[in-house]
């Protein structure tokens, strides 16, 4: 056998390394019986098997872009080119074997990139500092913030940067090291519950199920129409919590114009607050009147006592 080609205009061989200095262009034309298959150009091994000398699969397609490289000429730096660039009703379409062939699917969908898997095998996988990220249509590249901190999936959008829904979640994180679902900004969670579910579920094993902070406001807004704001699920007790007495607790008389008590003054109708003072005491505050300047009511608690449960 012969050697491939060499320039443009020799014949192409199989088998054979073929080099040309102009592009190739492989054009499907309508016979006049009909165009019959399904694709244009096909790359595969027969019966799917290829004997190799080691043990590793054999890929039907390897394309490789041009990387970046000085020209040392009036156009400076040459760009890298990609290794694949697919156009058509989907530009790729990818499915793992076990994956069936599914045309309704493909065009119905209509995306740059299809990826169909099956069982453990994912439709889509990525591995990066990002694993996959994604911007919508008008919304500018930001490298600054694609790059620190790293995570799986990066979303980017003048709306919703990454929309979840499931029948059992819209979306879950999971860390053994820390948050598994963080949120930063005003406010850092917007929960909402639709009919009669919560606006928020959190399950904590070894910590919390919620940590809720901020500098300068609220850590956590509670607003519901109908139903009181806050429920807190009674835990069963096995021991009773002892004969019931007559208290009158003692509050802390606080004067109207000192401005020695730290309750603000722009404080809003049922805000709630825990004060620790310099002695470890913690008394809880209740505001019962936002007009300027707000008005506060000491929560009066009975006496304390010991826990001694773990």
């Amino acid at each position: 056998m012969g050697s491939g080609a060499t320039s443009s205009g020799d014949d192409m061989v199989v088998g054979r390394t073929n080099t040309s200095d102009v592009r190739t262009i492989l054009v499907a034309s309508t016979p006049e019986e009909g165009y019959a298959e399904d694709f244009v150009f096909f790359v595969g091994a027969k019966d799917d098997k290829v004997l190799r000398t080691v043990a590793d699969g054999v890929d039907a397609v390897h394309a490789n872009g041009t990387v970046e490289f000085p020209t040392g000429g009036a156009i400076g730096v040459m760009p890298a080119g990609n290794g694949v660039v697919g156009t058509g009703l989907n530009g790729i379409v990818g499915y793992v074997r076990a994956a069936p062939r599914d045309k309704s699917e493909e065009k119905a969908v209509k995306a740059g990139v299809l990826g169909v898997g099956r069982g453990a095998s994912p439709g889509v996988f990525g591995r990066s500092d990002n694993g996959v990220v994604g911007y919508t249509t008008g919304t500018a590249r930001d490298p600054g913030w694609e790059s620190r901190p790293h995570a799986g999936v990066s979303g980017r959008s003048d709306e919703i940067g990454v929309r979840g829904k499931g029948s059992e979640g819209g979306v879950q994180g999971l860390s053994p090291q820390s948050f598994g679902v963080q949120g930063v900004g005003n406010p850092g969670v917007h929960a909402r519950g639709i009919d009669s579910g919560a606006g928020t579920i959190t399950q904590g094993e070894d910590g919390p199920g919620v940590i809720a902070t901020s500098d300068k406001q609220n850590a956590a807004v509670f607003e519901a129409s109908e139903k009181p704001q806050v429920w807190l699920v009674p835990r069963k007790a096995a021991q009773p919590t002892g004969p019931v007495v007559a208290i009158t607790p003692n509050g802390f008389n606080l004067i109207d114009g000192e401005n020695r008590n730290p309750l603000s003054k722009n404080g809003r109708a049922g805000e709630l607050a825990a004060l620790m003072d310099g002695q470890g005491q913690v008394t809880l505050w209740f505001c019962v009147s936002e007009s300027p300047p707000a008005r506060w009511a000491q929560a009066l608690l009975g006496p304390t006592f010991a826990g001694t449960a773990s």
